[in-house]
């Protein structure tokens, strides 16, 4: 089944309820986001990071028979900067990936001129912004 079929991901947030279970209570992470089937930690303390990575792994592969990703397993450094969820986080802002920002021209039509727009807007700065305008309209022979 798709990952992008609706059913999914509900049974996605259903089944991996027990992860997000784990890593309140058991864990006891401050930190922890999960969208979908991506997750990420926020943790100050280097070693506490890694344990919570381990013990994450170990609860994936043995409870709920899910393994992690090798290329999606990393520990970074903020000033590295985030990519999550298309968007690419820094301790004083955010910007839409590269990825992100050719897929929402590309993809750009009447349904759904407001939804990229607003993403748009939210991510990304006025110089791209302008440029989105100006791409919409001529897309949408405004």
């Amino acid at each position: 089944m798709p990952i992008g079929n609706l059913t999914s991901q509900i049974f996605a947030n259903i089944y991996l309820n027990e992860l997000d279970r784990f890593v309140k209570h058991t864990l006891g992470a401050k930190a922890y986001l999960r969208y979908g089937d991506d997750f990420i930690f926020v943790e100050n303390d280097f070693e506490k990071l890694k344990i919570y990575r381990t013990e994450t792994i170990d609860f994936l592969k043995n409870k709920l028979k899910l393994t992690v990703n090798p290329k999606s397993d990393k520990i970074i450094k903020p000033h590295q900067g985030l990519k999550f969820l298309g968007i690419k986080f820094w301790k004083f802002g955010r910007t839409l990936n590269e990825r992100s920002l050719k897929r929402a021209t590309q993809r750009l039509n009447n349904s759904n001129i407001s939804s990229y727009s607003g993403l748009i807007k939210k991510h990304c700065n006025k110089k791209y912004q302008k440029y989105f305008d100006w791409v919409g309209m001529e897309k949408l022979n405004f």
